[in-house]
């Protein structure tokens, strides 16, 4: 599992941001989520691929419709929750905590 020291500053924030969707969000609204943050910039589908790849969220397609879902893994959950308290007071710079 990755750790997060291995998380870069967008992939971290992303994370978040899919926490906070509860798996309701799709790509737009985090990338419109993530539009109001300072953070870094790569391309934000190109991260969220990423992490699929690393298993830490999943992509759900609509049935009949083109819209996606965005959820954490397990892994991913367990991943937020080792947070330090240090990195959560950095991190709620970039993410509404």
């Amino acid at each position: 599992m990755k750790n997060l020291t291995q998380l870069t500053q967008l992939e971290l924030v992303l994370l978040k941001l899919v926490a906070k969707g509860q798996g309701k969000w799709s790509w737009y609204e985090l990338a419109n989520a993530l539009s109001r943050r300072d953070v870094p910039r790569e391309p934000d589908m190109v991260v969220l691929k990423k992490l699929i790849t690393d298993g830490l969220v999943q992509r759900y397609i609509e049935t009949d419709s083109p819209r996606d879902r965005w959820e954490l893994t397990t892994e991913g959950t367990i991943l937020l929750k080792d947070v330090t308290d240090s990195e959560l007071t950095t991190l709620g710079k970039y993410v509404e905590v």
